[in-house]
């Protein structure tokens, strides 16, 4: 494939990227340690007893004024039972998986911390001196589940209690639905959706100034194209499978080279090869 070319792959004098798998694997493995080395509170005697080395890391407004500015990040590795840490984990696997590789390693550290910040400053906002807590990496989630859907919004998944395949960009619009409601409604008890609309907020503001080029689909054009439709063709990026096809492309034109070598090229073919080494150098 067009990587695997000595001169698509970068300098030897730079330092290879780690694989981006491992970084979502990591994250992961981070959030079960977390949950495995620190108490969660308990209730005895109608009473919430919260370990000291659980309340330095999760999120409240008393720990920001104390100084621990840390929590707006660890409170999104730490999460409150069992079938918390596993459903998010889930959701971060699946759904990170499938663009991990896409847009590199900085490019996905990135939008999961900035995802979880925003949903945690948005829950900050909106809970103003309380003296409640926030844990859980349900804000970074869901800016991992919209990057997904805007960068493969025709994916389809089977989740649980739905028996049909749904695709990504109608499951993000759903969930987001859902989450405006419940938050209007006061439904869903403890659970911070507050905290999941802000990873949507954050997530798609970082996708729209980082990562651009790699939309395929625009949840707001796509919301308000029924109100007000341009006349001309709107441009949101090329799709994965528009993606696929012109490494194909490049991979033939690699192949004609080192068949025939340099002169049974047309100056078309080296403009591909040239535009292409240098789109890639750069990722």
């Amino acid at each position: 494939m067009l990587f695997d070319r000595d001169y698509m792959k970068p300098p030897r004098n730079s330092a290879p990227e780690t694989d981006p798998m491992k970084l979502l694997l990591g994250i992961i493995v981070a959030n079960v340690i977390m949950f495995l080395l620190i108490s969660p509170p308990r209730i005895a005697d109608g009473m919430i007893f919260i370990p000291k080395s659980y309340d330095a890391l999760v999120l409240s407004w008393e720990g920001l004024k104390s100084g621990k500015v840390w929590q707006l990040i660890t409170s999104t590795f730490m999460h409150a039972d069992f079938w918390h840490l596993a459903f998010n984990m889930y959701g971060l696997y699946l759904f990170g998986s499938l663009f991990v590789r896409h847009i590199g390693t900085k490019r996905f550290l990135w939008l999961y911390v900035i995802s979880g910040v925003t949903g945690n400053l948005l829950w900050l906002l909106a809970n103003y001196n309380s003296h409640g807590f926030l844990l859980g990496a349900s804000g970074a989630l869901f800016g991992v589940m919209l990057a997904a859907a805007m960068f493969g919004p025709n994916n389809q998944f089977l989740i649980l209690f739905f028996p049909y395949p749904i695709k990504a960009k109608t499951l993000i619009m759903v969930y987001a639905a859902l989450e405006i409601i419940s938050q209007c409604s006061k439904l869903g008890g403890n659970i911070a959706h507050l905290a999941h609309l802000g990873g949507f907020i954050g997530a798609y503001v970082y996708l729209r100034i980082a990562l651009k080029h790699h939309i395929a689909w625009d949840p707001f054009r796509a919301l308000f194209s029924s109100v007000h439709r341009p006349s001309g063709p709107q441009n949101i990026g090329k799709s994965f499978q528009e993606h696929n096809a012109e490494l194909k492309n490049v991979d033939a034109i690699l192949d004609k080279l080192s068949r025939f070598g340099a002169n049974s090229l047309t100056d078309e073919e080296r403009d591909v090869l040239r535009s292409a080494r240098e789109k890639y150098s750069k990722h």
